[in-house]
């Protein structure tokens, strides 16, 4: 039986294809496929106010007037770290360069963190300008890569946002990158707007770590201390 991984969890692929076909067949329209994936937003490699939407339509909704100020609020400083993120390359091809540049973009929240932005949020905002190459974030996808057993990124406490993306983005690239072919055509699967491998990955790992067991995800990633 052929597994994928995502981080420290494992499924079938007869499973994770369960998972992704219901994801982006979305009949009873449940999901956030295709309403994020699909959502015009900005025109252009950089964000703009349009994009500082899109995280709600992946449930990141709490206090969503406040999150879109506070996205405001660090638009310019999180747009000149964008500007230096290749439109041109996916995950899987990065070089230790540009996932460092990764590490800087979203370690903005070191220095630069409203009220109300988390990595999950900004993660949200973020991979709809670089699908193939900017990771999503959530609670569920910290459980795969920090929580599970096995899981590569040691639970390490008072840890930077910077130093977290640089262990946990080098984590997904292995991941993706190992099991390319079974992400690409996971991706194939979407029938309306195309997604990528790196969104199949993520979209998988959102039913492995759901602790619940209910692939049912009703809160933001809550603002951990410990990151």
């Amino acid at each position: 039986m052929t597994t994928i991984r995502v981080g420290g969890t494992h499924t079938s692929l007869e499973k994770a294809e369960q998972h992704v076909r219901e994801y982006v067949t979305n009949t009873g329209r449940r999901w956030a496929y295709p309403a994020y994936d699909g959502y015009p937003g900005h025109d252009g490699p950089e964000l703009g106010e349009a994009d500082l939407l899109a995280p709600a339509l992946l449930n990141a909704q709490q206090n969503p007037i406040g999150s879109y100020y506070g996205f405001e609020s660090i638009l310019d400083v999180l747009n000149e770290r964008l500007a230096e993120i290749p439109t041109d390359v996916t995950l899987d091809i990065a070089t230790d360069a540009t996932l460092e540049k990764i590490a800087q973009l979203y370690g903005v929240l070191d220095t630069n963190k409203p009220k109300y932005i988390s990595l999950t949020k900004l993660s949200k905002a973020l991979h709809r300008k670089r699908p193939g190459l900017l990771p999503l974030y959530d609670r569920n996808i910290r459980h795969c890569y920090v929580y599970a057993h096995g899981a590569p990124v040691p639970d390490t406490k008072n840890r930077s946002w910077t130093d977290l993306t640089r262990l946990w983005v080098a984590a997904v690239q292995e991941d993706l990158t190992t099991q390319l072919d079974q992400w690409t055509a996971l991706a194939g699967l979407a029938t309306g707007p195309t997604i990528t491998p790196l969104r199949a990955l993520d979209i998988v790992g959102w039913y492995l770590g759901d602790q619940r067991g209910s692939g049912e995800w009703t809160s933001e990633d809550p603002e951990p201390s410990d990151v």
